[in-house]
């Protein structure tokens, strides 16, 4: 277990002032200590911002009594300090097993929130609104978030969690789409044009709603008119001829986008950063 010098100062600061608690639980060996005073422990270390020191208290809490009123509670807490603690795996293992041993809990929904929330930052950069494109890397991690997210909007969709939980899915879905669409571009650069064809039309079939699917309809024209069958490339085209007026503000959209962040100077780019880590 990760430790650091912050938490052990300030745990040796809280003993030095008096607090009884804390005070208590030192002189005491851990298999003398109650769920109670375990679960105070944590909670203290929680509220404080002490990630490493409550994820080593919610473990001896669980060690020592698996079962309780105070166990069943440390469960999510456990969970948000391993993702505060940047452990998502061991956050979502957490979310997992509380899941299957209270499966009628009320709290399911934040469960599944803070396990979507997990995998989610996996998924993400520190560096995505600045420099990279999550659209270039693998999409397992990606489609592994989308899945919690969804699950939590079918199960629960009144949810206080479900309406953050939609507009993920939307960045998500986009950012998978566009990622295959490049996959599909690829493909069509080096003259696999089969390749490209059915890539494009997986976006299609898969995400018909991302903000990529004109530049998929007029890929697809093209890998057909290459692969020298004009009836389906028009077919194609007819398809975009029809949904043109309600796709092109989408790519407009898209295309200005990448437009303005192209023409931003290196200064911009790295105020838009720490905005977005300030806010």
């Amino acid at each position: 277990m990760k430790k650091t010098l912050l938490s052990t100062l300030l745990i040796a600061l809280l003993s030095l002032q008096g607090c009884s608690s804390i005070t208590s639980l030192v002189a005491k060996e851990d298999s003398e200590k109650s769920a109670e005073e375990f679960y105070n422990s944590a909670t203290t270390a929680f509220k404080a911002g002490m990630w490493d020191a409550a994820i080593k208290e919610y473990e001896k809490l669980k060690s020592f009594y698996p079962y309780g009123d105070y166990t069943e509670q440390s469960y999510t807490e456990l969970a948000y300090a391993y993702y505060r603690y940047s452990e998502p795996e061991s956050a979502i293992r957490e979310l997992d097993e509380f899941m299957r041993l209270f499966p009628k809990h009320p709290n399911i929904d934040y469960a599944l929130y803070l396990k979507a929330l997990s995998a989610d930052s996996i998924n993400k950069s520190w560096l995505d609104k600045w420099v990279t494109d999550p659209a270039n890397r693998d999409t397992k991690s990606a489609l592994r978030t989308f899945q919690y997210y969804n699950e939590l909007v079918k199960r629960f969709p009144d949810s206080r969690y479900a309406p953050e939980s939609r507009k993920r899915l939307i960045v998500l879905r986009n950012q998978i789409a566009r990622h295959e669409l490049l996959v599909a571009k690829f493909y069509f650069n080096k003259q696999a044009y089969l390749a490209a064809a059915n890539r494009a039309t997986y976006i299609l079939e898969n995400y018909p709603q991302a903000v990529v699917t004109l530049e998929a309809l007029m890929l697809l024209e093209q890998a057909y008119t290459k692969l020298e069958m004009p009836e389906t490339a028009n077919n194609v085209r007819q398809v975009m001829l029809l949904n043109q007026e309600k796709l092109t503000p989408t790519l407009q959209a898209a295309k200005q986008k990448a437009l303005e962040n192209q023409n931003k100077s290196w200064w911009e780019k790295t105020t838009d950063f720490f905005d977005g880590v300030t806010k």
